[in-house]
């Protein structure tokens, strides 16, 4: 089983790189994870955002396998709290896909023509994040729950 995150774009901040450095290192140490970067390209960027959107969802289905359990990280999605967001990990786990893929979108979020790829939408917040925020955020999360499901103290209740 492998846990994969699929973003757009690179991370520009250092400090947003540090932290992700070290939760994954430390999911690493319990599951095997994989960072999937969709690059886009600098005259992309200077077009609509529904077409960038639209070019961002074409390069992640190129990059998503037949039987992945994909899961789309967006605002409009289904809240859990961190047990929740375990649960649902490890009944995915159970189930037996090779891949359970998270994808974060760009800088305007995900097409709506990924979801009905998806096999779960869910959301971090109903505040919104920059999408590199989400990165952080989101890389906490999956300790959290990994330490969760592992029994290892981290969390509190």
């Amino acid at each position: 089983m492998k846990l994969s995150i699929m973003q757009v774009g690179n991370t520009d901040e250092s400090y947003i790189r540090d932290g992700l450095s070290r939760y994954y290192s430390r999911i690493r140490k319990m599951f095997s994870l994989e960072i999937i970067t969709v690059n886009t390209t600098k005259e992309l960027r200077s077009k609509p955002e529904s077409v960038q959107k639209k070019d961002e969802a074409v390069a992640i289905s190129g990059r998503l396998r037949q039987g992945d359990f994909i899961v789309l990280l967006d605002e409009a999605g289904e809240q859990l709290d961190s047990r929740g967001l375990a649960s649902f990990i490890q009944k995915t786990m159970n189930s037996g896909p090779r891949r359970i893929v998270f994808v974060i979108g760009g800088p305007w979020g995900l097409d709506p023509g990924l979801a009905g790829r998806a096999n779960r939408i869910i959301a971090l917040s109903r505040m919104t994040f920059s999408h590199q925020l989400v990165r952080l955020l989101f890389a906490e999360q999956l300790y959290r729950a990994l330490t969760i499901i592992k029994g290892i103290p981290y969390h509190h209740d």
